[in-house]
């Protein structure tokens, strides 16, 4: 695979869209994923959920994770292209919520009220981000071995 991006310009990207999918392994060892709304703090993926979902049960059995993050290019799909993806590995950790800053908090919380079984998850990306699609020109996105990409966290 080609490197037409740096890990900065990735992160970037991560930075910028604020939704991503993350899979995680049941303790009886199926797979699952979520759709969740996240924002980064020092190159860190934090998420605001319930203390009693799913994802926080299967994260304490298993910490490790994956994340992709679809990255909308254009204002409008065009049907030849693919829209770029980011995705990596990463280790999650379940924290109280008075564990992150007061001003994250208010930001993962977009003006809902806070209940009292709410929890953060924190991911921490390791490895590589495989990208698809990220710092390159859009037309090339055709093209799986111009638009792949490994680039190092």
């Amino acid at each position: 695979m080609a490197l037409p991006t740096s890990s900065a310009e990735v992160w970037k990207y991560i930075e910028k869209w604020p939704f991503a999918v993350i899979s995680f392994v049941t303790p009886k060892g199926e797979s699952r994923s979520a759709g969740v709304m996240y924002k980064v703090r020092d190159r860190m993926l934090y998420v605001i959920t319930g203390r009693d979902t799913w994802k926080v049960k299967h994260i304490r059995s298993n910490p490790s994770v994956s994340v992709t993050v679809t990255v909308q290019r254009l204002p409008i799909r065009v049907r030849q292209v693919p829209p770029a993806v980011i995705s990596f590995a990463g280790s999650a950790s379940v924290l109280e919520i008075d564990h992150i800053p007061d001003d994250l908090r208010a930001e993962l919380m977009r003006g809902v009220e806070e209940i009292p079984s709410t929890c953060a998850i924190r991911i921490e990306p390791r490895g590589h981000f495989v990208t698809y699609g990220i710092g390159i020109p859009m037309m090339q996105m055709r093209s799986p071995e111009k638009a792949l990409a490994r680039v190092p966290v």
